[in-house]
């Protein structure tokens, strides 16, 4: 009964037919198009143009001497770069998110969003040598965890425990002082908001968090790894799938961790997923981890999943003022 109950709201959704707020309230994007690397929104209240650059999945390697005591948990990801005898030599992964960023150069983009696994692993020598390509960039950024930015295959602990151990430790850095969990950039009125989902689960300060950023009024760009779910894609789109459960979690055993619970998401992940379907202030959503670019629209929004970067993929957004 709860899947066919999820499924039934979100074509409904699709349809504007469940969005309450729909009779009150306007979407303050008069149009949204796409077109090969662009994401273009004409905004109805916009002073100054504004350019930010998504990319997702680099996961590039580089190890040292500080990979070894987690060789064996990051073998099968990391390949030849964890091999003692290639400690320096990473994967040459990076080379692609170095592509990137001398478009955004180029393009004067005012802020790159890194949306997750931008590395295999939390290894301290691929973080060093993140915060060495972004910082050495000019570029202003934000970061958001992926599943396998925070994940050794095979450490002891569940996945929001071994989350919140990388993310306070190795991880922090890519923070810049900001919530690993939550947090806002406002960019000439637009409010841009990164939510960790990358354990296939949103919590409730996660869930206060996006119910208090509404409240300012301002249009939102959500970033988060993994994509919403919307009816017809598969199980990769886990914020919300009714189908997300240990019945389907066909990861699992390769990636050497627990599965996913039989009972499925929280009510608190289905509450976040119908808020952003339906807020006519979320104008975007932009998120990783399949691979493969998705476009779609729905309810006067997109939500964009970027291919993997380190196949050269990245997306430019370009908001305009409604002339």
């Amino acid at each position: 009964m709860k899947r066919f109950h999820y499924i039934l709201f979100a074509l409904c959704a699709l349809l504007w037919g469940c969005n309450p707020q729909k009779a009150v309230e306007e979407s303050p994007v008069q149009h949204i198009i796409y077109s090969k690397g662009y994401v273009d929104f004409q905004m109805k209240q916009l002073e100054t143009p504004v350019k930010v650059m998504f990319l997702s999945d680099t996961h590039f390697t580089v190890e040292d001497e500080r990979g070894k005591p987690y060789y064996d948990y990051a073998k099968r990801m990391g390949g030849s770069a964890v091999e003692p005898e290639n400690y320096g030599i990473s994967n040459g992964r990076e080379e692609a998110l170095k592509r990137s960023l001398e478009r955004a150069k180029q393009d004067s983009v005012g802020l790159v969003i890194l949306g997750g696994d931008m590395i295999n692993f939390p290894s301290a020598a691929s973080v060093d040598s993140l915060l060495k390509i972004m910082n050495g960039s000019g570029l202003d950024w934000a970061y958001i965890s992926g599943n396998h930015d925070w994940h050794y295959e095979g450490e002891p602990g569940q996945a929001t425990e071994q989350r919140e151990k990388w993310e306070h430790s190795v991880l922090k850095p890519l923070y810049q002082g900001a919530n690993p969990l939550c947090y806002a950039r406002t960019v000439q009125g637009i409010n841009f908001l990164f939510i960790d989902d990358s354990t296939n689960e949103i919590t409730e300060e996660q869930l206060a968090f996006l119910q208090e950023e509404i409240k300012k009024g301002m249009p939102i760009v959500l970033s988060m790894h993994i994509p919403v779910y919307l009816p017809g894609q598969n199980i990769d789109y886990g914020c919300g799938n009714p189908d997300w459960n240990k019945a389907h979690d066909i990861y699992y055993e390769i990636e050497r961790r627990a599965p996913w619970p039989a009972e499925g998401h929280t009510s608190t992940t289905y509450r976040f997923r119908d808020i952003v379907v339906n807020e006519p202030l979320i104008i975007g959503i932009f998120a990783g981890h399949t691979h493969e670019e998705k476009v779609d629209f729905f309810a006067d929004k997109i939500q964009y999943v970027a291919g993997a970067n380190y196949n050269g993929s990245d997306v430019i957004l370009r908001f305009q003022p409604l002339r």
